[in-house]
């Protein structure tokens, strides 16, 4: 797929300016979200919910991408203790990295090239949970996603302001959501871009949410359809470059219905994100793997790529984003963020027991733990 192409996948919608009010709006479109939307619909009505996804929901958000997240003790201990009967798969073997024509383990004799960002994070051991049983609220067919996408508002956000009560949300149309309480899914980093008047933030809340900001992510995924391409289990690392310091492809083999995938995520530098970047590097990954794999270029291969603002940021201060709630409780009054890269509130500390640091929290188990706790509230 050429990079013109991943514009198809952002539906532009031409809707005329309105203003809508809602007591609760939720901003995001990636399961957590989702998730959560159908949730609140479930426990207020539909009438009550809104959905400001602000692109075309796909088949592929209703999954977290990429390689695994829940990785180290303190998430797999977490994720056992909130879900002990959600089937895993659990792979102890350190990841493996390419070099020399030849795949050598992360903690052995061979030193792979240089890691670059958070691509450390990825090189243990890891857990893979089937997602389905854990968000049974929603459904991943065709019809599912049709419905969903045809209830979410598709158009990007210009503005947030704070109310009274509540919050205003301005699109680049014009059109307005006034809600009560408002579930943000985007990372506070971005929630402060939006915020116009900062004025009303302190100091501390403003360094908390320029903390949580990530270097984007391009995501490859391929699809064999007449056969799997390997039994490689472990989580795998492909060099960019053997003479430049310019990252990896990191991705892991899973079956999806009885149909072997790999998902590919690159960590995107802020000024390399051209048509032309982008195209380069998905050409790179197609020809290490042609190289790497005999059978590549034999069996028949579907594509899909995705780029995303944000992916999961590793370190969070949650008991600096606390303090800032302390200076500042109107302004934020009935905002919720949720998601990888949402804060644990002292409430869900509470409904938590957290052997280490909840600090220590990261990626998808971050968001799982907020979600559990918003959805206690409808049990």
């Amino acid at each position: 797929m050429a990079f013109k192409d991943l514009h198809k996948l952002k539906k532009i919608n031409v809707i005329e300016k309105e203003t809508i009010n809602v007591p609760y709006l939720v901003v995001g479109k990636d399961i957590f979200a989702i998730s959560l939307y159908s949730d609140l619909k479930a426990a207020h009505g539909p009438e009550n919910v809104r959905l400001l996804s602000q692109d075309e929901i796909l088949k592929s958000d209703l999954l977290p991408k990429g390689p695994s997240s829940i990785r180290g003790e303190t998430n797999q201990r977490m994720f056992k203790d909130l879900f002990p009967d959600v089937t895993i798969t659990k792979c102890n073997e350190n990841a493996l990295f390419y070099k020399d024509m030849t795949w050598k383990s992360f903690g052995g004799r061979s030193k792979s090239e240089a890691l670059k960002y958070d691509e450390g994070f990825y090189t243990g051991d890891r857990i893979d949970p089937n997602f389905e049983e854990i968000f049974k609220s929603i459904r991943h067919d065709e019809e599912f996603i049709a419905e969903v996408s045809s209830e979410a508002y598709q158009v990007r956000i210009k503005a947030i302001r704070k109310l009274e009560e509540g919050y205003v949300v301005e699109c680049i149309n014009g059109t307005e959501f006034h809600c009560e309480k408002l579930f943000f899914g985007l990372s506070p980093y971005h929630y402060l871009e939006f915020f116009t008047e900062k004025s009303q933030l302190s100091a501390s809340f403003i360094e908390f949410c320029e903390s949580t900001k990530t270097s984007s992510a391009v995501f490859v995924k391929f699809v064999f359809e007449d056969a799997p391409l390997s039994d490689i289990k472990e989580t795998l690392f492909i060099p960019l470059s053997y003479t430049h310091e310019w990252g990896h492809f990191i991705g892991e083999f899973r079956t999806v219905n009885g149909v072997q995938e790999i998902e590919f995520m690159h960590f995107m530098e802020d000024h390399l994100m051209s048509e032309e970047d982008v195209s380069r590097i998905i050409r790179l990954l197609k020809k290490n793997m042609e190289k790497i794999f005999d059978n590549f270029l034999k069996i028949k291969v579907r594509e899909f790529i995705s780029l995303e603002q944000e992916i999961g940021c590793l370190r969070i201060d949650d008991t600096g984003f606390h303090k800032s709630v302390e200076e500042q409780k109107d302004s934020m009054k009935n905002l919720f963020f949720i998601g990888i890269n949402a804060p644990i509130t002292e409430q869900q500390r509470v409904h938590d027991q957290f052997e280490y640091s909840e600090e220590t929290l990261n990626g998808v188990m971050r968001g799982l733990v907020i979600q559990t706790n918003h959805t206690k509230k409808f049990d």
